[in-house]
């Protein structure tokens, strides 16, 4: 993905893949110092300071946000800028399939059709608009960015809506969730972070004991930030088993794949 722009009385050319690297070209100083400071990093994926250099409500530019370790409002606004965009952008320009497999997987499972399932991270409803078709009657989404539940909300197939923030406890937020749904999806939340792989154990919290809960990781943050290595013992520390682990397709016109967990807590 490149775009040619015009930044502070300069030009520069910015390639910017879905998992977060940028290359960027051009007479600006500011462009070229910036360039630098994002592949300085932090010790996350993409440091503390990347991309802060992007001119606001260029969505194409903006979307390595979410891959460069950003705080939580920084994410909410992201999200509120591309919330109107987010289906068309990673349908029909990146391919994105998460959703889709991940319905699919949920299908196996032998659940009734008035199951309760929990869409957490729902952004704009795209699992949930499959779970409906598929015949699923009791749906519930929730997720960090009001603008993302409010696109959600127009599809008419989430019964109940919540804000929902990852990187801390369920129980002030949502008094409902009380460990009572009979299965738990949660499809494109997970890779770089936030949240992060530390983070996992606090999605068991929604789900009744030994229900399903379905969680893809972005195959490119897995590597990344060392999944491989983190997700047993973070798992093991919770009383959380995982009953599979699968790939399947998330990002097909990236050649990005995802691993689908399917978590249970007793």
């Amino acid at each position: 993905m490149a775009k040619r722009c015009h930044f502070k009385g300069g030009h520069f050319r910015v390639e910017v893949s879905l998992w977060g690297d940028m290359i960027v070209t051009g007479d600006d100083k500011k462009c070229g110092d910036a360039a630098k400071g994002n592949k300085a990093g932090g010790d996350r994926a993409g440091g503390d300071n990347a991309a802060e250099w992007l001119p606001p409500k260029m969505r194409d530019l903006d979307i390595s946000i979410p891959y460069s370790n950003p705080p939580t409002d920084r994410l909410m606004d992201f999200y509120a800028s591309w919330a109107e965009n987010y289906d068309t952008d990673l349908i029909d320009a990146y391919g994105y399939m998460a959703p889709t497999d991940a319905v699919a997987a949920i299908m196996t499972l032998g659940l009734p059709s008035d199951a309760r399932i929990l869409d957490a991270g729902c952004g704009t409803g795209q699992a949930g608009a499959l779970l409906a078709t598929a015949g699923f009657t009791h749906l519930d989404g929730a997720d960090l960015s009001p603008e993302m539940r409010a696109v959600a909300a127009r599809l008419g197939v989430y019964q109940r809506l919540y804000h929902l923030d990852m990187t801390t406890d369920y129980a002030p937020q949502i008094v409902d969730f009380g460990r009572t749904y009979d299965a738990v999806i949660c499809v494109g939340v997970f890779g770089y972070g936030p949240p992060y792989v530390e983070d996992l154990p606090r999605i068991m919290d929604a789900a009744r004991p030994g229900a399903p809960v379905l969680v893809t990781v972005n195959g490119r943050g897995w590597e990344k930030m060392g999944w491989d290595d983190s997700l047993i013992p973070v798992l093991a520390a919770a009383d959380v088993t995982l009953a599979a682990r699968t790939r399947i397709r998330h990002m097909v016109k990236e050649g990005v794949h995802a691993e689908l967990l399917d978590l249970r807590k007793g």
